[in-house]
């Protein structure tokens, strides 16, 4: 007859009702993850995204999992960031104690949190940046549409929940926060709430001595975050890196992709620039067309580089012309099309 108890080197594993390591006794020598050393953990840390490690110091009770001072969600992919609740984002802070160790967070596919389960970042001193832009789809839609009650997707995010724990970090005389990117559907909607809290920022950002980080100068600006009214970039921060979250004056150059409405320096991204419209694309959002023949760039938009259905190369318009067919629609290049004896109609 089979024992219930099964031995597993010198350890034993109780397959009764009460599940394994039921007893006190057992517990003590039961072959378990939450008995690992702190070393073996960050070992296995290493193996793991870093948003996926804070969920594991969460899951174990254990800080030591978690050995870094951002978190960062868009990295754990888009089947998991969704199903996070409040509850969750809430354990994971408490357990790495984000508020006195957490520089970047970035909530990018939490679309299911309203923002209560961010109240222990309540009066952080050290949070540096706030990516509040749960869904990148808020870039999908545009004016009435934005709040049909058609539209497919719900913003949880609730300002209510959000703009008071953001109004204890700023209140705080030693505060590092540098940088806050607010929800698109945010920026939309103005409210009385949120342009207070905008004004309240530009306050505090102006009372410090900020330099850039191109050339050392202050940077004197009284207007961090954006408010001219009827502007597309109405609540977008400027004067701030993204990535690095250091400062940037007016005279320096500073990236500003057209895309994802982000502003770098020189040293964290090298924009990429439309040669016809002159729009400008980070890295992550570039989605350029190059021509083979002058290497200059095209966006989307502008669309001048030619793919060649015959020779398989893309060139630009202006190196070289191509020219559709009118029945099957194949692109051809000058050349290759007086190769066929592409007949052209003169009416």
């Amino acid at each position: 007859m089979t024992s219930p108890t099964q031995k597993i080197c010198g350890s034993s594993i109780s397959h009764d009702n009460d599940g394994p390591c039921s007893s006190s006794d057992q517990q003590r020598s039961c072959l378990s993850i939450n008995y690992l050393p702190d070393s073996i953990l960050r070992c296995i840390g290493d193996y793991l995204p870093k948003s996926s490690r804070a969920i594991m110091a969460s899951a174990l009770s254990r800080s030591a999992c978690f050995d870094s001072d951002t978190l960062d969600f868009s990295d754990i992919g888009r089947d998991l960031a969704p199903k996070l609740t409040d509850s969750d984002i809430s354990s994971i802070l408490e357990s790495i104690d984000a508020v006195n160790t957490l520089k970047v967070l970035k909530l990018i596919g939490c679309t299911n949190i309203t923002g209560a389960g961010l109240d222990p970042l309540r009066g952080s001193i050290v949070l540096e940046q706030i990516d509040l832009s749960t869904s990148d789809n808020a870039t999908i839609a545009n004016g009435e549409d934005l709040f049909s009650p058609n539209f497919p997707w719900c913003f949880a995010l609730a300002e209510n929940a959000v703009i008071p724990i953001l109004y204890s970090i700023i209140a705080e005389k030693d505060r590092a926060l540098n940088h806050v990117q607010l929800p698109l559907v945010w920026r939309k909607k103005k409210s009385k709430q949120l342009v207070e809290f905008l004004e309240s920022y530009n306050l505090v950002k102006s009372s410090r001595l900020c330099l850039c980080v191109q050339c050392d100068d202050v940077v004197e600006s009284s207007v961090w975050m954006n408010q001219t009214k009827d502007s597309s970039d109405w609540g977008l921060q400027s004067h701030t890196c993204y990535e690095c979250t250091e400062h940037i004056c007016q005279d320096c150059e500073a990236g500003f992709c057209q895309d994802c409405r982000k502003q770098f320096c020189e040293d964290c991204c090298t924009m990429k620039i439309c040669e016809m419209c002159f729009s400008a694309f980070c890295i992550e959002c570039e989605d350029l067309e190059v021509c083979e023949v002058c290497d200059k760039y095209f966006c989307q938009d502008c669309m001048p580089v030619r793919f060649c259905d015959c020779c398989n190369r893309d060139r630009c318009m202006d190196c070289m012309p191509h020219w559709d067919c009118s029945r099957c629609w194949k692109s051809n290049c000058d050349d290759c099309a007086d190769e066929h004896n592409v007949q052209w109609c003169e009416v």
